[in-house]
């Protein structure tokens, strides 16, 4: 999957859980500064991440997530990440 295409997918589900235009979310607007998003919106929005593309972020990677730019650069890690074992 190409980063325009995770990058458009990210941006959806923005707008759909905050409610928001998908077009007028900026590459790397800030969820908090420049979308007034709260920590548990940013949250559903990992979460939607997480199942969307079948990833697993790991709850420390969490809190690095500040901007749409830092949520496409960790599904783009998970992605090219090898399966590991559920334990």
């Amino acid at each position: 999957m190409s980063t325009d295409e995770i990058r458009a997918t990210v941006k959806q589900s923005i707008a759909n859980i905050a409610n928001l235009d998908a077009g007028e979310i900026g590459d790397d607007a800030s969820f908090k500064e420049e979308l007034q998003l709260d920590s548990l919106t940013i949250l559903e929005i990992a979460v939607d991440a997480e199942y969307k593309f079948q990833v697993k972020i790991p709850d420390d990677e969490l809190s690095n997530i500040l901007t749409v730019g830092d949520t496409v650069r960790i599904v783009q890690r998970y992605l090219s990440a090898p399966a590991t074992a559920a334990a």
